[in-house]
C-alpha cells in the first residue's frame, strides 16, 4: 500500500466538501503561520479532519512548526512529479500537511493548462477533509489575494502594532474587493490582554465599516505568551507544548467559534473559485 492509499484509508471520503479557511496577514512577523498551524491542531483535537496547505512559496515554514521533514512539497506537485495525496504528510498532531516549496516557481509563472491541472489535483483534498486551512504568504501580493478571496472565509492576523493594523486594513480592503469573496474576520495576535485585543479589532472593524461599508468580525485573540517562543525554539506547536497557557486558550476559543459557526459555505468549491480567479486574471493579461 503506497502513501496515497494509506491516506485514503485513514481519511476516508467526507459527505459534501471541506470548508476552506485562508489565514493571511498584511505583513510578515505577526505570527500568521503559528496561528494557522495551531488552529489546525485545535480543530483536529475537536474531531475534525484537517488539511493544512502551506502556500507561502519561498518562505514556507509550517513543517518547521510541526517538526516534520517532508520528502515532498508543493513544488513537486507544481512540477507534476507526484500527485497531491502523495505529498500530504501525516503529523503527530493529527493534521495532514501539504508543505510549501522553498523558492522557485510561483503560481504566476504557470501556464493556464498547468494551473488547471493543479486545481483539478487539489480538488481531491475537498473530498477527504472537513476543513482545509490555507496558510498564505504575508503581504498583499496577487498569489495571496487569489487564495484568500477564493476561500469560504478569510482570517486576517494582526498585532497591536500600528503598522500591523494599517496593513491588516489594507489586506481587508484588497480582498473584499475581489468578486465572490467570503466573510473576513480579524484575529489579534500577541495582545497584552483581552482589552487591548478588543480595541485593536474594533479599530479595524470601524475603519472597514466607515470606508468600505464592510462588517469585519472579531473572531478572537491570542495573548502574548513567552511559552510560544519556547515552543518555536523546540519546534513544537505551542498548543501541544503548553496546552494550558494563555495562547493555547485563545487558539482553542477561536477553533470553538469556527466550529460553532453555522454559516453556509460558499456555493462553489474553493478550487473552482480559485480557477475562476486565475482565469479572469489570465483573460485580463
Amino acid at each position: 500500500m503506497d502513501q496515497a492509499e494509506r491516506l485514503r484509508s485513514l481519511m476516508s471520503l467526507q459527505e459534501g466538501r471541506a470548508r476552506v479557511i485562508a489565514v493571511t496577514s498584511g505583513k510578515g512577523g505577526v505570527g500568521k503561520t503559528n496561528i494557522a498551524v495551531n488552529l489546525a491542531i485545535a480543530m483536529s483535537k475537536l474531531g475534525k479532519k484537517v488539511v493544512l496547505i502551506d502556500v507561502d512559496i519561498g518562505l514556507s515554514n509550517a513543517d518547521v512548526f510541526l517538526d516534520v521533514k517532508p520528502r515532498y512539497h508543493l513544488g513537486h506537485i507544481l512540477s507534476g512529479e507526484i500527485p497531491p495525496l502523495d505529498a500530504l504528510v501525516p503529523t503527530r498532531s493529527g493534521v495532514y500537511l501539504l508543505p510549501g516549496s522553498s523558492g522557485g516557481v510561483t503560481f504566476s509563472d504557470l501556464t493556464q493548462n498547468e494551473r488547471n491541472f493543479l486545481i483539478e489535483c487539489f480538488k481531491k483534498f475537498e473530498q477527504y477533509a472537513d476543513f482545509i486551512i490555507i496558510d498564505t504568504g504575508a503581504g498583499i501580493t496577487s498569489n495571496v489575494v487569489q487564495f484568500a478571496s477564493s476561500a469560504d472565509e478569510v482570517l486576517v492576523v494582526t498585532t497591536p502594532e500600528p503598522t500591523s493594523m494599517s496593513d491588516a486594513y489594507a489586506m481587508v480592503k484588497t480582498v473584499s474587493r475581489q468578486k465572490g469573496c467570503g466573510p473576513i474576520r480579524i484575529v489579534v495576535n500577541m495582545a497584552a490582554d483581552r482589552t487591548e485585543a478588543g480595541k485593536v479589532a474594533e479599530r479595524v472593524r470601524l475603519v472597514s465599516q466607515r470606508f468600505l461599508g464592510l462588517e469585519v468580525e472579531n473572531l478572537g485573540h491570542v495573548l502574548a505568551d513567552d511559552r510560544v517562543k519556547i515552543a518555536v525554539r523546540r519546534r513544537r506547536p505551542f498548543l501541544l507544548e503548553s496546552p494550558k497557557g494563555p495562547a493555547s486558550l485563545g487558539i482553542r476559543q477561536i477553533a470553538d467559534r469556527l466550529l460553532g459557526d453555522s454559516r453556509p459555505k460558499l456555493e462553489s468549491g474553493f478550487f473552482k473559485r480559485f480557477a475562476e480567479v486565475l482565469g479572469e486574471k489570465g483573460a485580463k493579461g
